[in-house]
């Protein structure tokens, strides 16, 4: 007995002296759990000053060259595009499109939106239909939309949804991110108040199979493109979605090619 008491003891201390002191078993209530993944890195890692010293502006201020769509629902107001009329219902989508087309790229500009129609946005790597693509009207656009306002009463702002194409959200913000309406205080009544947002920066990124949308500066998607049959390029377009009299207003657009 006493020789048994002896040998366990004498494995104690050997199996002590093996084991490292800084070991951290599972059942430690002091530690806490290793890191499980890294923060996932931009896409872009171009600077401010860098971005503005190479970029290309796609609006200068002043005509809209090098873009097509219905001029009835578009006109420039200042330095912004604006999209929409306040004055009348809008009875179908509406896009203003580049000319030309981008792949890999740095999109930048501010946008607001006004009126009681909330839904608008911005598509990338899009296309207009053809006589192939199943009777989808001339006025629409098929490919990626950076979205902005709201959906079934929710925040859809920062959401990258598929227009035309696969016609659902692809990816949504969580949380989702909150753009506050406002009515401005003036010598209107308040039955006439136009309701609008302030201006909010918005960025989309694109490299291959890869896309970013940025809000304020702050990333609300990361999206993985794993379909290769999905186009890598295409147009720019500003939208206004059908429905209620509202405004979308866009400045400032500016692309870097990546």
């Amino acid at each position: 007995m006493i020789r048994r008491f002896v040998n366990n003891w004498f494995l104690m201390v050997i199996f002590a002296a093996i084991v490292p002191p800084t070991t951290v078993f599972a059942d430690d209530p002091t530690q806490s759990p290793p890191a499980q993944t890294e923060a996932i890195k931009p896409l872009s890692t171009v600077s401010d000053e860098e971005f503005e010293n190479r970029c290309r502006w796609l609006f200068d201020g002043t005509i809209l060259t090098r873009w097509e769509g219905n001029a009835y629902w578009f006109h420039t107001e200042g330095t912004a595009v604006v999209a929409g009329r306040l004055e009348e219902k809008i009875p179908e989508n509406q896009f203003l499109c580049t000319t030309d087309t981008f792949d890999n790229f740095d999109l930048r500009m501010e946008v607001r939106m006004r009126g009681t129609g909330r839904n608008a946005g911005v598509q990338f790597r899009s296309r207009r239909p053809n006589a192939s693509d199943n009777g989808i009207p001339p006025n629409e656009v098929i490919g990626y939309q950076a979205d902005m306002g709201e959906g079934g009463g929710e925040s859809i702002w920062g959401a990258l949804y598929d227009e035309s194409r696969r016609k659902k959200m692809l990816v949504v913000p969580d949380p989702r991110f909150d753009v506050q309406w406002k009515t401005p205080q003036g010598p209107e009544s308040a039955s006439s108040a136009v309701p609008e947002t302030d201006w909010i920066t918005l960025r989309i990124v694109c490299v291959d199979d890869q896309i970013e949308i940025y809000l304020g500066g702050q990333r609300t998607i990361r999206y993985t493109e794993t379909d290769p049959e999905i186009a890598r390029s295409g147009v720019i377009g500003l939208q206004i979605h059908s429905g209620p009299p509202a405004e979308a207003w866009y400045r400032n657009v500016r692309i870097l090619s990546l």
